[in-house]
This record gives C-alpha cells, sequence and structure tokens, in this order.
C-alpha cells in the first residue's frame, strides 16, 4: 500500500514538473516570436512622412543626393531618418487590439500618430504608423503594414521623424559681393589730410 502512494506521488511529481517545463518553453518561444525585426533590403528612393503636426514631407533619392518636396535637402538629415527605417528592432508586442481604447492609450489617433510609406518606383516597401513615446522617450509604440498589433520598438523613431520639410531643405548659401575691380590700395590716390593753421 505504501509503495503504491510512493509511486502515485513520485508520477503526479513528476507531471507537475513536466508541465511546469513546458509552461517554460512556451514563455520562452512566445517572448521570442514577439520580438521582430522589420527590415528593407532592397534600395528605395521614396520616402513619404505625414502627420497632422507637420503636414507633408517628401523626400526622393536621386543617387547619393536627396530632394525635400522638390527642393535640395540636406542630405546627411535625409540620410538618417532612411537609415532609421532600413532595419526596425521591436522589443515585444504591447497589444492586438485595435480598439478605440488602444488606439488612443499609444498614440494612434489621427491627431497623434506620425504615418511613414517607404517605397521604390511606387512599389510600397514599408508602412508604418508611429505612436507615443514610451517612457524613456527612446523607444515608441508602432503598427506596421496595416496590421492591428502594437509593438514596442527603438531607435527613437518618432524623433526622427517628426520633421517639418522646412526642417530637411539644404541650407542657404551665402552669396558674397564681388571685389571692386581696379579698386585703389590702401593709401593710393586717398586725399592728404588737411591741416588746420594753429592759432
Amino acid at each position: 500500500m505504501n509503495k503504491n502512494i510512493l509511486l502515485r506521488k513520485t508520477i503526479l511529481s513528476a507531471a507537475v514538473l513536466v508541465l511546469a517545463l513546458i509552461y517554460i518553453v512556451q514563455l520562452i518561444t512566445g517572448s521570442r516570436s514577439s520580438v521582430k525585426d522589420f527590415v528593407i533590403d532592397k534600395t528605395f528612393d521614396t520616402i513619404e512622412i505625414s502627420s497632422s503636426e507637420n503636414g507633408s514631407v517628401s523626400l526622393k533619392r536621386y543617387g547619393d543626393f536627396w530632394k525635400v518636396n522638390d527642393e535640395e535637402a540636406d542630405n546627411a538629415k535625409a540620410k538618417s531618418i532612411s537609415d532609421s527605417l532600413v532595419s526596425i528592432k521591436t522589443l515585444s508586442v504591447i497589444s492586438k487590439s485595435s480598439g478605440e481604447d488602444a488606439i488612443e492609450r499609444y498614440g494612434f489617433t489621427d491627431s497623434q500618430k506620425i504615418t511613414v510609406k517607404v517605397s521604390d518606383n511606387g512599389k510600397e516597401y514599408l508602412s508604418l504608423e508611429i505612436g507615443k513615446d514610451a517612457a524613456n522617450g527612446q523607444q515608441n509604440y508602432i503598427r506596421v503594414n496595416g496590421k492591428s498589433e502594437i509593438y514596442l520598438a527603438s531607435g527613437a523613431l518618432r524623433q526622427k521623424c517628426s520633421v517639418k520639410a522646412d526642417d530637411l531643405k539644404a541650407p542657404k548659401k551665402e552669396e558674397t559681393a564681388p571685389a571692386a575691380e581696379n579698386a585703389p590700395a590702401e593709401g593710393e590716390n586717398s586725399p592728404a589730410p588737411s591741416v588746420q593753421p594753429s592759432v
């Protein structure tokens, strides 16, 4: 009788241990599957950014040069935005809800979100919605390619894409006045100083 009780306890303990291991494995694999990198592995020539605050910004690449809304762009600033969109690292799935509560909480209302579209020759590679900043400002809530999942992403995307077209324009070159031709050298042909008679 005691042997049967001991055997049952052993089997029960083993079953509990197996279930615990299965649960741990599910937690690990589940957390891994929620972390994604959204990578654009092809070249692209157009980035379109829009928000209620800053309006529409259209960046177009011509070789190594960029234009913003058909004007010469600051290449360093344009490249910084482009580089941040090539590979977007997410840390976790925050929500899978498309309800109004989640949209408001994470900053995806029309007045809050920043919409970014990346394409090449009219073929779209990425459609991104950037919501609120997370607590430290270096992470943001994002939605990708029209899906309802809300991810926590690294890379300060909102900070980089919250720009106006004027912010990205190349600085204007200062025009210098041409030097006067045949200007007399200092002291040359200059009138002699008048001398007042002493009283």
